[in-house]
């Protein structure tokens, strides 16, 4: 890499990071098309591409001060931004399928279910539906990997590419805050 070309790149993430809008269109025109090919390659459609070309530049907007030309080219770290993301999507992706394939098919109340019966299940599923989304993503990734999926704590850190006692750490805490929901709504 010329010594000039890092220049060039270490000033262009600064003026990005100052939220200059030239830079910000020199690094659109830049990289978006490339950023774009690699959401086709890694995640298969056209709008998971588009979303991975919004949510990269959303992620160098606010770490552009991170960028360090000392320590490798422009378009290497924009493209390993966007690779991560990808990754990110993928693993969503997965977790969701598995989430959905371990809840099984949606059944209708059962005939022999009272109309009280009926009501007070559906109070708890929509209580339980609000209560996981209350947590943060990586709580709720790590909760169902751990519940729905089958996973250990290891196996949820390895997924998830965090150290393993922040994987137990974000499961024992969804589950307090879920207990915590729950009994919250229960006594209303």
């Amino acid at each position: 890499m010329r010594a000039k070309d890092a220049g060039s790149d270490a000033a262009l993430m600064r003026a990005f990071a100052e939220r200059d809008p030239a830079a910000a269109e020199v690094l659109y025109a830049r990289f978006a098309s490339r950023i774009y090919g690699l959401g086709i390659v890694m995640l298969g459609n056209d709008a998971a591409a588009q979303d991975l070309v919004q949510d990269t530049f959303v992620k160098l907007w606010r770490s552009a001060d991170r960028f360090d030309a000392a320590r490798g080219k422009l378009d290497t770290w924009v493209l390993l931004v966007a690779r991560s993301l990808a990754i990110d999507g993928l693993r969503r992706r997965v977790l969701e399928a598995r989430t959905l394939e371990a809840a099984g098919p949606v059944r209708e109340a059962s005939a022999d279910l009272g109309p009280e019966e009926v009501a007070e299940t559906a109070d708890l599923a929509g209580r339980a539906r609000a209560a996981m989304a209350a947590l943060s993503p990586g709580q709720r990734a790590a909760l169902e990997l751990a519940y729905f999926g089958g996973k250990t704590s290891a196996e949820v850190a390895e997924l998830e590419g965090i150290p393993i006692g922040t994987a137990k750490t974000r499961i024992r805490t969804a589950l307090l805050k879920l207990r915590e929901a729950l009994e919250e709504q229960r006594e209303m």
